[in-house]
């Protein structure tokens, strides 16, 4: 007998025991719902009925294509009358809204490809016959075509595990040779995410050329700068240590000649013992001081070109032990040391943890609606919008104009969503019904990504190519100023708390605070693993008290800062993270996170 159709019919006999186990009760519900999920339709969400396969490779029920597209092609005629628009010779998926020919009209999808994956799912599921094995002791071998009975198995196919007769098995081969003329398409789409990945790579490192050339003229006059102060301040301290020394020897010769007067007078009166015991006093206090001259250590940090006298002392870290682990915050709102004991009582343990998140890149709630969570799914090119409360997928916005959403905000104001696009380099606007309302392509923006939303409803958007942050008028795009130029290198994350911009500055490892009117006000960090240190600070996030959540993506953790930038505490290590790429905080102080290597999102 065939070697392979040995090993096509082992393949069988695990799928038929697969169903067998369900019908037994061997299955778990969890592994039962996965199966579930995979022949669940998208458009009618129940099990799959003569499954076909669009060209972008999404599945669904042939009846479900034709209700939908005849209700596309349907179009009113003189007021009453319903025709047929022959016009409308395309038709996008509804998942992913990639376009596929409809020149045959609905005559198209009969033309469609089979999912023979799903269908055999489907069969298992329905406890329908699936012919065993040679190995098995059978009766008879059933076509699941024509349901031709034979004695013996005279075709299986490895693609679909299933077994056809001599005539089935010709047109079977005719329908999978059908398939492989839709692979052309399929190439060309990816060669075209190909050419804009590699543009997006090219412009980026023409981009880190221009940047390392400016950085490093900088540095050298900031070095020579840093150099003259430096040297300055040495001095300084070095004239006053020869003052000092100077006045200690002073003194040691003061000393010396009272011990010699004293040696010198032979009187026995009753000053002489008060006079021993005062210049051992003395003697003793400047023995101390010489013991101790010098002992401090003056301390170089060349990465900072600075200097500091390293002094003896007790210095305190955030250790575990300084936590206030388990201690009853009653209402963290009332003040900064209330919100303090907060964070630092939380245990930081996620309630919940969506492993399938497909790439996500921002996150956010909507202001008219707190129970929908908004993610930017960069490899889908959507926007996905999560029951809060359920935690189950309530739809998705897109636009053929999107290509690579990567962050997003919204407008209280007019229930807009902003969406930055970092391959088409402008920001999309979306209305709260998902409609597509206009963009912003004018600004001459390169690879833009965080945004975040003003107090007048002014947008702010991280130009992050260009290195600076960029405020646009909400209704007309107009550019109303600029933030950050010269202070910023590679801005990818901003949030705004009042009058303050909090923006996550990648290239320098910092955080940096400006004013509405764009003066630097304070910064936060610099490049390390240490508490309080960043390795790519990729994205912010503002608490309603003013408190600083970073994505610490290159060290894989969130760190908690105070207003005033004194570390609160820091999570992470035992989360699992990857890659931090998303950040937001609820009015209830909910921590909302996504992950973008690991393609997860958290919820704490």
């Amino acid at each position: 007998m065939d070697k392979g159709k040995v090993n096509k019919g082992k393949k069988l006999t695990r799928l038929v025991s697969v169903r067998n186990e369900y019908k037994n009760g061997g299955i778990q519900d969890t592994s039962l719902a996965v199966l579930e999920e995979l022949v669940q339709c998208g458009i009618c969400l129940e099990r799959m009925c003569e499954p076909r396969m669009l060209p972008c490779q999404h599945t669904f029920c042939l009846a479900c294509l034709k209700t939908i597209i005849s209700a596309k092609l349907l179009y009113l005629k003189y007021g009453t009358k319903l025709a047929v628009n022959t016009a409308v010779k395309t038709y996008s998926c509804p998942v992913c809204k990639a376009e596929f020919s409809l020149k045959k009209g609905l005559e198209s999808l009969d033309d469609l490809s089979k999912n023979f994956h799903v269908e055999t799912l489907l069969k298992l599921l329905e406890g329908e016959q699936v012919v065993t094995s040679p190995q098995v002791k059978a009766i008879d071998y059933r076509c699941v075509k024509c349901q031709t009975i034979s004695e013996y198995q005279e075709h299986v196919c490895q693609h679909c595990v299933q077994i056809f007769c001599s005539i089935c098995w010709i047109d079977h081969l005719s329908e999978l040779d059908s398939n492989l003329s839709q692979l052309t398409q399929q190439i060309e789409e990816s060669k075209l995410r190909l050419s804009h990945k590699s543009q997006n790579f090219s412009n980026r490192c023409d981009q880190l050329v221009e940047t390392i050339k400016e950085s490093i003229e900088q540095k050298i006059a900031n070095i020579r700068e840093s150099e003259k102060n430096v040297l300055l301040e040495v001095k300084a301290i070095k004239e006053q240590g020869n003052v000092l020394h100077d006045m200690i020897t002073c003194r040691v010769e003061a000393v010396k000649g009272k011990i010699q007067d004293i040696i010198n007078d032979k009187k026995q009166n009753k000053n002489k013992i008060s006079n021993y015991m005062n210049i051992h006093r003395e003697t003793a206090k400047l023995f101390e001081e010489i013991y101790h001259y010098g002992e401090a250590r003056i301390v170089y940090d060349a990465e900072r070109i600075r200097i500091d006298q390293d002094k003896e002392g007790i210095y305190f870290d955030l250790t575990e032990k300084d936590q206030t682990k388990g201690e009853n915050v009653e209402n963290p709102y009332e003040n900064v040391a209330s919100m303090v004991k907060h964070y630092k009582s939380r245990s930081f343990v996620p309630r919940l943890l969506w492993s399938k998140c497909p790439r996500p890149g921002g996150v956010g709630v909507a202001p008219w609606d707190h129970n929908k969570i908004y993610v930017a799914a960069t490899d889908t090119k959507n926007i996905l919008i999560l029951d809060r409360a359920k935690f189950k997928l309530l739809g998705r916005i897109n636009h053929p104009e999107m290509l690579c959403p990567i962050n997003l905000a919204f407008s209280k104001k007019y229930s807009e969503i902003f969406v930055t696009d970092k391959w088409k380099h402008c920001v999309h606007v979306f209305s709260n019904t998902g409609d597509y309302m206009r963009k912003f392509d004018n600004l001459q923006l390169k690879s833009p990504d965080g945004i975040a939303i003003g107090q007048n409803d002014e947008v702010f958007v991280c130009d992050t190519g260009n290195n600076r942050i960029v405020v646009i008028d909400s209704e007309s795009g107009k550019l109303l100023s600029t933030i950050g130029k010269g202070e910023l290198h590679i801005p990818t994350s901003v949030a705004i708390h009042g009058e303050k911009l909090i923006v996550a500055d990648v290239g320098n490892n910092r955080v940096k605070i400006f004013n509405r009117d764009g003066v630097l006000l304070k910064e936060i960090g610099s490049f390390g693993r240490n508490k309080g240190e960043f390795r790519s600070a990729e994205v912010v996030a503002v608490d309603c008290l003013g408190f600083i959540l970073v994505g610490d993506a290159g060290n894989a953790r969130i760190q908690v800062f105070q207003p005033d930038g004194k570390l609160v505490t820091i999570f992470g290590s035992k989360e699992g993270f990857a890659w931090i790429s998303g950040i937001h905080v609820t009015s209830s102080l909910d921590i909302i996170c996504t992950d973008s290597r690991s393609r997860s999102l958290r919820i704490f």
